[in-house]
């Protein structure tokens, strides 16, 4: 209960903030409104923002697992998250530290040096609270369940899909609610009430101590990783024996040792046994399993199996950490793109309601949080009896499943703001972007929806797959890789925007991106990330044929 709380209150914050103040509304920061920046420039604040962001984990994990812990480094980061977020709150609630409001969007007063600097302060505060929070509860959650023990084992299996129902759930909150109190109480407010909730959630984590179950930090991981690659090119001209039975095997008690497997065989190299590697000794064999003996012997020249096949591990998932990153290139674009499509729309509700344009996400959010327990409750059993996989489809199959989800969620946008741009021309309103375009903003929901639904096969997929993928010692940092695949997605944009924006101005022309919306030839760029999405489509399903999962067992 108090996992579920404190996630859920972390994504309200984390959604209520940043995200919110740069853009005037959103789930991440851009600066359009609140500092008043154009459309180019606030998308790459946007991607430059969540890219440091969501890299920090990385960071935050390695931390974690190599000397803090997950709890402490939980403890820690919440209470840097908390110090950003009130500081946030403040340079909303003093005029002194907010440029003057803009409505009509046209000749705004940028903001000035020290209410950028306290801004982007507190929000790269919040940043390092990031880091070290998100890389840090979901493996601590996962470690409350026994692995050895088969009901836990399936209630663990469970616990991604509730986790992300978690997420979804803090989103939609913070999508209505806290949208709510921004655009009609005051901004201070819209940022003190998810400080005031992680505040709380804080409370209830800390509560929840004496039951927790405690992984012991084991040191740098990355010591390890080092000395396998070491061993392996001091050792490159050493045949790797045909029978495994022949490597260095040394298991360690009390832990999974993932057993040997024949790829990546020259990584193998570094657990082949020579004999200057041994001291000598009476009747010691160190070619003989049955007659080793524990002599010294450097580990930077000689490792164990488990050791060699952990680093495997972290090299075989790299290409599906790659291939993966387009799906958040496709997603970043509802924090950036398709917010300003809906600013620009009818936002009308009936004859008296406008939804906030962030608002719009929400069903994003709504569509996960429906679709999580169809899938747990009636997709697995479903798919588990077609396949006999315990899970339904293998993790690689419910991502490669999202990715082509996403592809048609931009396909669909392209269709969509092709259309706007086509009553924007009826209605001759090409230079009038402040003036609502008299198209629905509803007729974004379906690009929405099936985005919430490759949520549900992409995100939880991935976080269950760095998690279960990765080395015991080193899963703070394989749900950290999972996270960076969110920040280096996020420059990635950047980089991509920066190209459409050169290519497609050269020669004095418009270009697809500028500051009129109205102007913009999103539909373009959208049907290009949509083949780009294709594209990579194609090398995930070829790189995911070649991966093999991870095999452990404990030694006792």
């Amino acid at each position: 209960m108090e996992m579920n709380t404190s996630e859920m209150a972390q994504l309200i914050s984390e959604n209520g903030h940043p995200r919110n103040r740069l853009q005037g509304s959103g789930k991440l920061p851009t600066s359009s409104w609140e500092l008043h920046e154009g459309t180019e420039e606030s998308s790459t604040t946007i991607f430059n923002w969540a890219g440091v962001a969501w890299i920090l984990p990385l960071l935050g994990g390695f931390l974690a697992d190599a000397y803090t812990g997950r709890f402490w480094m939980i403890v820690v980061s919440i209470v840097i998250y908390l110090l950003g977020l009130i500081l946030l709150s403040l340079s909303m609630s003093l005029n002194r530290l907010r440029p003057p409001p803009c409505p009509t969007r046209v000749n705004c007063t940028p903001a000035t040096q020290t209410q950028e600097n306290v801004f982007y302060l507190a929000l790269y505060m919040v940043a390092i609270g990031i880091g070290g929070v998100t890389p840090c509860l979901s493996p601590f959650g996962a470690d409350q369940f026994n692995e050895d023990d088969e009901k836990e084992k399936q209630m663990k299996r469970s616990f991604f899909n509730y986790y992300g129902l978690a997420v979804a759930g803090g989103s939609v909150v913070a999508l209505s609610v806290l949208v709510y109190v921004q655009e009609t109480v005051a901004w201070g407010w819209g940022y003190a009430v998810p400080a005031f909730g992680l505040g709380i959630a804080f409370v209830l984590f800390i509560s929840g101590l004496p039951k927790y179950r405690h992984q012991p930090p084991t040191g740098s991981p990355l010591t390890e990783v080092a000395q396998v690659f070491t061993a392996a090119i001091l050792n490159a001209k050493v045949d790797v024996p045909a029978d495994p039975g022949m490597l260095h095997d040394a298991k360690v008690q009390g832990k999974r040792n993932v057993l040997h497997t024949n790829s990546l065989r020259f990584l193998d190299k570094a657990a082949v046994i020579r004999q200057r590697d041994f001291i000598p000794s009476i009747q010691a064999d160190p070619l003989d399993p049955e007659k080793r003996t524990s002599l010294k012997v450097s580990p930077w020249r000689l490792c164990g199996v488990a050791q060699v096949e952990e680093v495997k591990l972290l090299v075989r998932v790299m290409p599906i950490w790659i291939f993966s990153l387009m799906f958040m290139v496709h997603i970043t674009q509802i924090t950036s793109f398709f917010l300003r499509q809906g600013l620009s729309m009818d936002l009308s509700m009936g004859p008296n309601f406008k939804i906030p344009a962030a608002s719009l996400t929400i069903f994003n959010s709504l569509t996960a949080i429906l679709c999580i327990p169809l899938y747990n409750e009636y997709f697995v059993p479903l798919m588990r009896r077609i396949t006999g996989n315990e899970r339904g489809i293998s993790m690689l199959q419910r991502i490669g499943t999202g990715l082509v989800l996403t592809t048609v969620a931009m396909i669909v946008a392209a269709v969509v703001e092709n259309e706007r741009l086509e009553v924007v021309r009826e209605h001759g309103l090409e230079d009038q972007p402040a003036v609502a375009v008299p198209m629905s903003a509803f007729w974004l929901l379906p690009q929405y929806m099936i985005f919430g639904v490759s949520e549900v096969f992409v995100m939880i997929g991935q976080y269950e797959f760095f998690y279960d993928q990765a080395p015991d010692d080193m899963q703070s940092i394989g749900t950290a890789l999972y996270m960076s695949n969110t920040g280096v997605a996020h420059f990635l944009c950047t980089a991509i925007l920066k190209i459409v924006v050169n290519v497609t101005s050269n020669g004095g022309r418009s270009g697809w991106i500028v500051n009129n919306l109205n102007r913009c030839r999103i539909d373009k760029y959208y049907w290009m990330l949509a083949a780009l999405g294709a594209a990579n489509f194609v090398c995930y399903v070829v790189v995911a044929r070649w991966y093999t999962y991870k095999k452990a067992v404990r030694q006792y």
